[in-house]
This record gives C-alpha cells, structure tokens and sequence, in this order.
C-alpha cells in the first residue's frame, strides 16, 4: 500500500474514532442536566446551611411558639444531614466551603431583614421552597442517567429523599398555620 493512502486512511479511522467517541460522549452526559459530585456536593451542603441557619433565627426572632418549635426541629434534623454531606466530601477530597452561596445567601439576608411582624410568615415561605429546591436537586442526583456519578452519592440522595420529603410536608404545615393567623 503506498504511503498516502495508508496516510489517508490513518486520517480518516482518526476521524472516525474522534466524532464517534464525541457523538458517545454527548449523548450520555447532557450538561444541562448532569450534575457533577462538586456540583451536588456544594449546592445539597449550602441548602441545608440555609435550612440550618434560617431555623435558629426562627427560634430567636419568630413570633408563635410552633415557628420556634419548628425552627428547632429544622435545626436538629438537617444537621444530621448537613455532618454526612460534610463528611462524605471529605471522604472524597470534595472542597466543603462554610460559605453560602449566592443564591442562599440572598435568601438569608431577605429572611434577617424581616420585620418581625412578618417573619414568621417569610420565615414559613423559605422552608417550603427551599425543600422543594433541595428535593429537585435531590432527585435528579438520584438518578443514574442524569444525576452524579459516584454511587455513594447517588445512593445517599435516594435515601434522603424520603426524609425531605417528609420535611416538606411538615413545612407546609407550618405554612398553612402561619396563613390561618
């Protein structure tokens, strides 16, 4: 065989091998949906700091006695969650930051500068969609396809989902009596 095809032939079972490995690549981790472990990992660790931080203002600043019994319950139930999050990075030479992110902390500050008149409700509001936002971000790590690829961590949001969904049940609660008010 002369040396330009063989050349030629080279170049093009490359390009084949490049497109397909590509079209492979693409079609089994969709971006806008796959999360990576870091991702999980900060956004899961930063929802429950809210949750964690937002509870301890309710038993401070809430005005019934059911937001500041809830407030501790929201306390004590994520932190649990929150060490095995903390832990798990850890495990794994994850980056844990103490710092909220942008979007938690927005919705902190808004919940600090409440006037008290009003926190109790703001405070009621914040539990139901932060546990729906944290319960979607649960589910799709969860999920094989579209969700982080350590197993571990696949495994550890499908068992905590039952439990967050259980806290959000109780939250619209707490909701639904601040409403009645």
């Amino acid at each position: 065989m002369n040396t330009i095809l063989r050349t030629k032939l080279i170049i093009y079972y490359f390009t084949v091998l490049l497109t397909t490995s590509g079209l492979f690549y693409g079609c089994h981790h969709d971006n806008s949906t796959y999360n990576d472990n870091q991702g999980f990992i900060n956004k899961a660790h930063s929802s429950l700091q809210l949750k964690i931080a937002a509870g301890n203002l309710a038993v401070q600043k809430g005005q019934a006695d059911n937001i500041q019994d809830y407030g501790e319950e929201v306390v004590k139930e994520h932190s649990g969650t929150y060490e095995e999050i903390k832990e798990m990075a850890i495990a794994n030479s994850w980056i844990v930051t103490e710092e909220l992110l942008t979007t938690h902390q927005k919705k902190f500050s808004d919940l600090q500068e409440q006037e008290i008149s009003k926190f109790d409700l703001a405070f009621a509001k914040l539990m139901v969609s932060s546990h729906e936002e944290v319960i979607n971000l649960f589910q799709i790590a969860s999920v094989n396809e579209n969700g982080v690829y350590d197993t571990d961590v696949q495994t550890f949001a499908r068992t905590t989902l039952p439990v967050l969904q259980s806290q959000l049940i109780g939250a619209k609660e707490i909701l639904d009596q601040v409403d009645e008010i």
